[in-house]
């Protein structure tokens, strides 16, 4: 039997108790610093990587970084003579997102999300077009795949920064470069199309962005699949009308679908053929013929929160490649815009326009922090679990938990000891679906138990 543990979360708000948007980041505690490839050799450098300081309020995350990471960055195969430099980044990212308008807030170029070692995310778009006409943009993935370092990342003027999702590319089943064989990188996280994605980041709308695995169901049920984007090829052979179904100019054609084209960048770069993909426009978003919404995001239960949250996630394809729209291609809640900031270029020049002017608080990264801020009397994680599983506890450990499936039926009484013991408690005995837990206090928690 599988030791499993898991969450009996209150009956509160998403995100009192279990409290990701804090637990995720990656603190930097021992002082590291980033190191990148010159030539056969890997050199540190002078500033620190991943996240510096995490402070919040009730209503909001400020985390401080550098925007270097601690895994190897360089060298970057188109020529791009740039290197990771530290940004000074300071983001703000709201604790209790709110839908946006109908239809989202469409991302634009820079920096539209933070991975959680503090790197900063960009959309599909590589800022160009085909002939500069504004119609066909490029699509980053394509034109820029040559100028990645192993871990799928590249600097904008030092502004280290993913396009898609944050693996190595010989963690593909079809790498679509070998950049890794002599410049290795360990990237932010490795595909396991066994377990639940992690939580790699948050948008500036504060929903969280997962890896590219998931469970099948949005209640956490039908085991671990690929979370397929609903954002499909358009069948297209010629390119004269937009998505939406906008017949275009001649003069506003796109190239014919494999026809050759020079890159705008880099300078000098050889003519590719603009496969179908190759440009944002190539795509359309076909409702229902995948898990995800026109954001790349659902609606489900997930390991970080158990009682269901609305994430995105970093979609790959059967082969584990970036696939468009790779993050989302919109936001769908209400955005924090100081993230921001001013200046030309993209990103705004690379920094942010968010200053703190509330009462904060320092996260120290422990699990105390958690008990101790919201009189959980006690911890374990994750949830949901099997029946397969038995399940442990940390913290304030309750005297007594009597457990009701979802009839208000007591199928479960678990003592004190039986909770504390080193055995642990099995669940074979209890059916799949939601359970309420009550301690000798009143208060009520639930668990979701599924199918293994």
């Amino acid at each position: 039997m599988r030791t499993l543990l898991f969450f009996c979360l209150s009956i509160l708000p998403v995100g009192l108790l279990a409290q990701p948007e804090l637990e995720a980041w990656l603190l930097n505690t021992d002082g590291a610093t980033g190191q990148y490839w010159n030539g056969n050799s890997l050199v540190p450098m002078q500033d620190e990587c991943d996240v510096q300081l995490v402070q919040y309020s009730a209503d909001n995350v400020y985390v401080h970084a550098t925007g270097i990471p601690r895994y190897a960055t360089a060298p970057f195969p188109d020529g791009n003579p740039s290197q990771a430099t530290a940004q000074d980044y300071l983001f703000q990212i709201p604790r209790n997102p709110q839908e946006g308008p109908a239809g989202g807030t469409a991302t634009g170029l820079g920096h539209t999300g933070v991975l959680i070692n503090g790197v900063v995310i960009f959309n599909a778009q590589d800022a160009f077009s085909y002939n500069n006409q504004g119609f066909w943009h490029q699509n980053g993935g394509f034109f820029e795949n040559d100028g990645f370092d192993c871990a799928k990342g590249h600097p904008a003027m030092g502004r280290y920064h993913h396009h898609q999702v944050p693996t190595r590319f010989d963690d593909s089943l079809a790498p679509t470069s070998d950049v890794c064989g002599d410049f290795p990188s360990e990237a932010l996280f490795t595909v396991d199309p066994s377990a639940h994605s992690p939580l790699i980041g948050y948008a500036f709308d504060g929903y969280p962005i997962y890896g590219p695995y998931g469970f099948a169901n949005a209640d956490g049920s039908g085991g671990v699949v690929r979370i397929e984007t609903s954002w499909q090829l358009r069948d297209i052979a010629v390119r004269h009308t937009l998505p939406d179904g906008t017949e275009l100019a001649p003069n506003q054609y796109g190239p014919d679908v494999g026809e050759l084209v020079t890159p705008a960048i880099p300078p000098g770069a050889a003519p590719v053929a603009a496969v179908l993909g190759a440009y944002i426009e190539d795509h359309e978003y076909v409702e229902g013929s995948g898990h995800l919404d026109e954001f790349n995001g659902r609606f489900a239960v997930t390991p970080e929160y158990p009682e269901g949250a609305y994430a995105y996630y970093a979609t790959v394809d059967a082969d584990h490649n970036g696939q468009y729209p790779y993050f989302y291609p919109a936001y769908r809640g209400v955005v924090e815009t100081d993230n921001f900031g001013g200046g030309p270029g993209p990103g705004g020049g690379g920094g942010t326009n968010v200053t703190i002017d509330e009462e904060v608080e320092t996260w120290t990264g422990e699990v105390s922090d958690i008990l101790v801020q919201n009189g959980a009397p006690f911890f374990a994680y994750p949830n949901p679990a099997s029946r397969s599983d038995v399940v442990r506890f940390s913290g304030r450990v309750p005297d007594q938990l009597v457990v009701r499936d979802a009839a208000g039926r007591v199928v479960a009484e678990w003592k004190t000891a039986e909770l504390a013991g080193p055995a642990g408690m099995a669940l074979d005995g209890l059916s799949p679906g939601i359970h309420t837990c009550t301690d000798a206090s009143g208060s009520a928690r639930t668990l979701l138990i599924i199918d293994p």
